[in-house]
């Protein structure tokens, strides 16, 4: 290593690696070229003038505006961030250039501004989660899942963290919070935070009603997908009043069973598979339905000498309760053409870190679970809106490395900033067709 002196004056250091000599002075390079176009998203799809018109009242005599300390929040999701103390990265010329922001809010400040909202505040931010996810939704037939997951929290004093069902931190409080995804899309249509103490399907019937009527999409080309644990008679009840069609999975009681001890007519699908259809009424049911019932053949290998009877019914038999007049095989696929739901909650949770950075304040952290979601489905719309096929599926993650992470260097010339990319980058003419796509 050896020092050159600066144009100031001051000692410079340069390593050399190779035929290159590396420098630590470039003050006008930035990674996060690419920026440009969540940027002008904001501005496409109405999200920073939608995040203005919401938290205009909370922004008398602040130095910093809310609409922009949610714009930060945004940001620093999609650049990776999972701490408020990562709004460090965000303090980049090029970023607040691309923004128009003055200032990087201080971490504690971020803590004090989002405990200004409050239930009205945070209806609006799903209101634009929703309104994201409308934007790429497809005519005809949708296929809406509902899950719910779990988010520890590790933490003194948090308001809504309650002990409840944890699988990963059993004991541990946490939060549960409810999702709905459109299946084709691999959008986020609504979702909010719940104490860890709420049962799976606890708020699900009014969670219905208001994706009813804030959806665009008509109710009756709308099927809901629910897991075993949401199944409940008032939930199918509610979808049925809508007129809308659903697949969801039934547990095996010892109703249910004993009604495919009686099933006398099975239909071979391949694969080892049979298919039947049967009507029974549950518990806290008004009238019976239909259910689709799938059995499989287990390897010999995989079964014990003795299994209880209700251990080899759950391996062996699917059963999935259904309005639709499809076979049951097609209602046995369309129910698992749902299962994105758990690669999408997966997203949500390691990519944006949509349920971390936590504060003390119950609708702070619903607030900062929905940055989350607006982070995702504001790439998401980028990715299916503006990419070529080829990059319309794939991850989120990816996304992000490729087109979000672009070297540029940043000039200030003519009164205004400018961003220039490298002339040879492979993702040089995908950027350029984005920027025009959002124009």
């Amino acid at each position: 290593m050896r020092k050159q002196n600066s144009k100031k004056g001051r000692p410079r250091k340069v390593i050399k690696q190779g035929k290159a000599h590396l420098s630590f002075t470039g003050k006008n390079v930035t990674s996060y070229g690419g920026m440009a176009v969540v940027s002008r998203a904001l501005d496409y799809f109405r999200v920073r003038e939608d995040l203005k018109h919401l938290t205009a009242e909370l922004d008398e005599c602040r130095h910093h505006q809310m609409r922009h300390v949610l714009e930060q929040l945004i940001t620093l999701r999609l650049l990776g961030g999972e701490a408020v103390s990562d709004t460090a990265l965000l303090d980049d010329p090029a970023l607040k250039a691309l923004f128009e922001w003055d200032a990087i809010a201080h971490p504690a400040t971020f803590g004090r501004r989002l405990g200004d909202l409050r239930w009205l505040h945070n209806l609006g931010l799903e209101g634009i989660v929703t309104g994201l996810s409308d934007q790429v939704a497809q005519p005809g037939m949708r296929l809406v899942a509902i899950d719910s997951t779990v988010a520890s929290v590790f933490g003194q004093q948090i308001e809504g963290a309650d002990r409840g069902y944890n699988p990963h931190k059993p004991g541990r409080d946490s939060y549960h919070p409810l999702l709905a995804v459109d299946v084709k899309a691999r959008s986020v249509v609504d979702g909010y935070l719940r104490p860890g103490s709420c049962a799976s399907g606890h708020g699900l019937d009014d969670f219905i009603h208001k994706i009813a009527a804030e959806s665009s999409h008509p109710m009756d080309q709308t099927v809901f997908r629910l897991d075993k644990g949401l199944t409940a008679g008032k939930v199918l009840d509610t979808i049925e009043q809508f007129g809308a069609g659903y697949v969801a999975k039934v547990k095996l009681t010892a109703n249910v069973v004993g009604k495919i001890s009686k099933i006398k007519k099975w239909r071979a699908i391949g694969n080892g598979h049979f298919a039947a259809n049967m009507r029974c009424q549950l518990d806290g049911w008004s009238h019976p339905r239909r259910m689709a019932v799938i059995e499989r053949y287990l390897p010999a290998e995989e079964q014990s000498p003795q299994l209880p009877l209700f251990e080899m019914m759950e391996g062996r038999y699917e059963v999935v309760v259904t309005n639709l007049h499809l076979n049951a095989e097609n209602i046995w696929r369309l129910y698992n053409r749902g299962t994105v739901v758990e690669q999408i909650i997966e997203e949500l949770k390691n990519d944006f870190a949509a349920t971390g950075i936590r504060t003390k304040g119950f609708w702070a952290n619903d607030a900062l679970f929905l940055t989350g979601l607006i982070a995702y489905n504001l790439l998401n719309c980028i990715r299916r809106l503006t990419l070529p096929k080829a990059l319309r599926t794939a991850r989120i993650k990816r996304l992000g490395l490729l087109l979000l992470h672009l070297p540029a260097n940043v000039l200030y010339r003519s009164r205004q900033w400018q961003i220039k990319i490298r002339r040879d980058h492979p993702m040089r003419l995908i950027f350029y067709r984005a920027m025009a796509a959002l124009q």
